[in-house]
């Protein structure tokens, strides 16, 4: 069965973007672009992973991300930023159990290993 990823991100062309590179890997995803939209589809779908933008209208990735493991404890979360600004503040998120990475990042190198990595921790 194939591992089940929800991307969250307001510009739906990003979500897009990395939607798309994620299927070509043989995962199954889907998209929301915003946070309430996400929970909803989090209850349909139950989701392996949650890769979330920070920066998004009325409920942030942090809140987001938050809510999810209220949730489920388990509940794997992967945060993305394209303010370098966010940087130091998503090093101490990561401290917290969130891994990070900033936007635009390689897809290949960058993403895939992350993914992989989250995915794989018990």
């Amino acid at each position: 069965m194939k591992e089940k990823i929800l991307v969250v991100d307001d510009v739906d062309t990003i979500a897009r973007v990395y939607a798309r590179f994620l299927e070509r890997q043989g995962y199954d995803v889907r998209m929301a672009f915003n946070g309430e939209d996400a929970l909803s589809e989090w209850e349909r779908f139950h989701p392996d992973l949650v890769i979330t933008d920070i920066r998004m209208p009325t409920m942030s990735g942090f809140e987001l991300a938050n809510e999810l493991r209220r949730r489920n404890p388990q509940q794997k979360v992967i945060l993305m930023t394209g303010y370098a600004d966010e940087a130091e503040v998503l090093q101490q998120q990561h401290d917290h159990g969130f891994p990070f990475f900033t936007k635009p990042a390689d897809l290949q190198t960058t993403v895939a290993k992350i993914v992989k990595d989250v995915l794989n921790q018990d």
